[in-house]
């Protein structure tokens, strides 16, 4: 408006005594430079080191084997000459008196068997229901980290389709099938008892625990035919075969490492490597021919391997369960060794743990009695094997590392005129935990280790816990150093 003066805001300065002007914008961004500055120095002159998650886990000591199966097994050979069809997928429990094949001499109903399949298929509720369960149960437990068990999965499914589609259409042409089997061309093959089905033969079915021989173990030389590829079959060849007993037995060449850590034991458990499942197995040790053989008995999970002759195993000898460490976290630390007895407490309000120390002096002497705070990283009680602590605590050995106490300095007990003079060290296994920023060194009790990983003892005085943080590679801190983990 007219006639108003406008009025000009100044700038803040700030005046120092002699007529020195410093614009306060200018402080404020010096400030923040030199802040920044000083986090980017910090942040590259830091340590950084990569840290690990304490957790709760478990180290098993195993062997891997290949093992030869033996089973109760029998086959079953056809009586005539003529086309072959199955109504029973492949490695399925088969009740005395289940339908499993046919064989029809002339083919006629072999060709109409195939024609009802393509034109005539209609499955059950019963057939259907059973397809259908197959494919919910899979779909449920389905883990990418086991995509093998997609293949028998197919194969299951194919083998029910099959089951079912063959027994509907031989309800179809039931009319033709009476008249063949009236005229005895057309013939059906039934369980004679209980057991597992298998269209296959490898020449090993009758095979017995005296006739083990290292050739036997010859993966390369085993010859195996699948009785399901031809589609005929002549008289006298086998048709399928059955295994009639859930007991089954794995034997395994024994090396005499492996001899001594099982030497005196009856049951072990076992990984099946297929499928990662896990199996107790009574077993014996018997030698054949200048060999050892470990022979494993199981009473169930065999139909799991009816189409194998040979298995991949591990042997689980022992498992330790703790707290997992990486064994580059561990390092080695030495330390003074003092009477837990001398151990005392700070004057006043303080509640520090520390010594009377006496240092001694170029010239032989000992300063007077000065309090030094330590710290306290194991406490050797003398325990006895059942884990007793010795009920003397004057033999109890503290473990400390302080820079201002040296060997040669004398400790003071309180209200006493005893002394001890620092001579003894020892080292102990530890890591360094870094939960706060900086690292900071704690005893470890190990239990089992093996090539990657320590199992240690949890819930020690001066150890570590479950969630603790610690330096990954243990070689690569001190000490009380500054860190940053990544």
């Amino acid at each position: 408006m007219a006639g108003k003066k406008t009025r000009k805001r100044r700038k803040k300065i700030v005046r120092f005594p002699g007529g020195m002007h410093l614009n306060i914008g200018v402080v404020v961004f010096l400030f923040v430079a030199f802040y920044m500055a000083y986090n980017v120095y910090s942040y590259l002159t830091q340590v950084h080191v990569k840290s690990y998650e304490v957790v709760k886990g478990t180290i098993e000591v195993n062997t891997s084997y290949t093992g030869l199966i033996l089973r109760k097994e029998q086959i079953v050979h056809a009586e005539q000459s003529g086309k072959l069809d199955f109504y029973l997928k492949d490695h399925t429990k088969a009740s005395k008196g289940t339908l499993l094949c046919s064989v029809d001499e002339n083919g006629n109903i072999s060709e109409r068997l195939n024609e009802a399949v393509d034109v005539n298929t209609v499955l059950t509720k019963e057939h259907m229901g059973g397809i259908l369960g197959s494919i919910r149960n899979y779909a449920k437990g389905y883990d990418d980290l086991s995509f093998y068990s997609t293949y028998n999965f197919k194969s299951d499914l194919s083998g029910q389709l099959m089951e079912a589609v063959n027994l509907s259409a031989l309800g179809v042409i039931s009319e033709y099938t009476e008249f063949a089997r009236d005229n005895q061309t057309f013939h059906l093959y039934r369980a004679p008892e209980p057991g597992v089905v298998a269209y296959y033969t490898d020449g090993m079915e009758y095979l017995s625990l005296d006739a083990l021989s290292p050739e036997l173990f010859d993966q390369s030389a085993h010859k195996k035919k699948s009785l399901k590829t031809e589609g005929a079959v002549e008289s006298g060849e086998p048709l399928y075969k059955l295994i009639t007993d859930e007991n089954w037995q794995i034997a395994v060449q024994l090396d005499q490492a492996m001899k001594n850590e099982l030497q005196g034991g009856e049951v072990t458990q076992i990984r099946f490597k297929e499928d990662q499942t896990t199996a107790w197995a009574d077993y014996t040790i018997e030698r054949r021919g200048g060999q050892d053989y470990l022979i494993l008995s199981l009473r169930n999970g065999m139909i799991r391997y009816a189409d194998e002759r040979y298995i991949d195993i591990n042997i689980l000898l022992d498992q330790q369960t703790g707290l997992k460490i990486p064994n580059s976290s561990i390092a080695t630390k030495t330390f003074e060794l003092v009477p837990n007895s001398y151990l005392t407490s700070g004057s006043g309000t303080s509640s520090q743990t520390g010594l009377l120390v006496e240092h001694r002096q170029q010239n032989g002497a000992y300063t007077d009695a000065v309090f030094v705070p330590v710290t306290v990283y194991y406490v050797d009680t003398h325990a006895d094997e059942n884990g007793a602590d010795d009920e003397n605590r004057e033999n109890w050995i503290a473990y400390i590392s302080e820079p201002k106490i040296k060997r040669g300095d004398r400790i003071a007990r309180v209200d006493s005129t005893d002394r001890y003079e620092i001579q003894n060290t020892a080292k102990l296994k530890g890591v360094y935990n870094i939960n706060r920023g900086y690292a900071v060194f704690r005893q470890i009790e190990p239990i089992f280790s093996n090539d990657n990983y320590t199992i240690v003892k949890s819930q020690t005085a001066y150890g570590i816990m479950q969630y603790d943080h610690i330096a990954l590679d243990g070689s690569a801190v001190e000490e009380g150093q500054i860190i940053t983990a990544s």
